[in-house]
């Protein structure tokens, strides 16, 4: 992983989704949603056999 605080990396995201990822038509996909997203693999990555891959365990541990 980058080695960053989560609170550096979390005020990061949050500039890139409110100031330039828009699509053109100007919808753009929320933090809340993003945040949603995660919580959704990393849950999947818990409760499954990917669990014992080593790129899956790093995720689940950091």
């Amino acid at each position: 992983m980058s080695g960053r605080p989560p609170e550096e990396l979390a005020v990061e995201l949050d500039s890139v989704f409110l100031s330039n990822f828009s699509k053109k038509d100007g919808k753009s996909i929320s933090v809340e949603t993003l945040v949603d997203t995660l919580i959704v693999l990393y849950d999947e990555c818990c409760n499954s056999s990917l669990r014992r891959e080593k790129t899956v365990t790093s995720f689940i541990e950091y």
